[in-house]
């Protein structure tokens, strides 16, 4: 199952300097989701929270790392993750970042936790669109269980949300991986998924390429550009390419069962891994 492996921290949520706002974290993961909610404020809701975001501002959610988010929460006034403040004085992030802080913060706790990248079918009727949540092993009931650390109280009734943000089931949220499946098999249709101006295979592609990532403890944001299918157009694909990322879809499928396969398969292909340079990563909004 790799609960160890989910239990331990990544490159995105260790954390060394910045302890003391992450002491004590309950093992509780309502707790943890109120705690991510405490530090930040998404960007595309900022607006309707009554927060008008200037140029600066807007570039917040750039910082990939948890502890450097830490550093930052702690030059504006923050002490700990438990601290309550108004809206005005959160970081700005967006989903991926709710779900890195909420696996952090986990991790902290010794809850296994990952990251996860796909799709949302609660934001708008008969689209999926692009999200991020928290997946966390539950021992009590033995399995992983998908949180969305985003829907506050406030985006929950804007968005008339039914079902438990801390129990989400397979059809309001599905994994990247899963979703381009989905549309391989001609169970789904491609051109439904994606957000704002991009939908269809490109973007199906990028978040089955940010998932995989995900899995292994590297949580891009999805800017971030690098060599390989995370730039290339699906016009560019060869039958090749489209073959590989069935089966890289498949081991993420699986990987509870053999993590050491999916991890082999996306170390051995550069086109579908995070180089190990950051300084090979462009941020595509600078």
């Amino acid at each position: 199952m790799n609960l160890k492996y989910y239990r331990e921290h990544g490159l995105m949520t260790e954390v060394n300097m910045m302890k003391e706002m992450v002491k004590d974290i309950p093992k509780d993961i309502e707790k943890i989701v109120e705690y991510s909610q405490n530090i930040l404020i998404h960007q595309h809701w900022a607006k309707k929270y009554g927060v008008s975001l200037n140029k600066q501002r807007v570039e917040e959610p750039w910082v990939r790392r948890f502890e450097d988010k830490l550093k930052f929460l702690k030059k504006i006034g923050f002490h700990h993750v438990s601290e309550k403040k108004s809206v005005e004085e959160k970081m700005v992030g967006i989903c991926r970042d709710y779900a890195v802080v909420a696996a952090a913060l986990c991790r902290e706790c010794g809850i296994p936790a990952r990251a996860r990248c796909g799709f949302g079918t609660y934001f708008e009727e008969g689209k999926y669109i692009d999200h991020w949540v928290l997946e966390y092993y539950n021992e009590d009931k033995e399995k992983w269980i998908l949180v969305d650390p985003q829907l506050d109280t406030f985006q929950q009734e804007q968005l008339s949300i039914t079902f438990n943000p801390l129990d989400i089931d397979d059809t309001h949220f599905i994994t990247g991986p899963r979703a381009w499946l989905m549309c391989r098999e001609n169970k789904a249709d491609a051109n439904l998924f994606g957000i704002f101006q991009w939908w269809g295979y490109d973007y199906l592609k990028c978040n089955l390429i940010l998932d995989v990532n995900s899995l292994i403890k590297v949580p891009m944001q999805p800017w971030d550009g690098w060599a390989g299918y995370k730039n290339m157009q699906v016009s560019e694909m060869t039958e090749e390419d489209y073959n590989t990322l069935d089966e890289l879809s498949q081991l993420a499928l699986q990987v509870d069962d053999n993590l050491d396969a999916l991890h082999t398969y996306i170390k051995q292909h550069n086109k579908i891994k995070v180089p190990d340079d950051f300084n090979h990563v462009i941020n595509y909004l600078k």
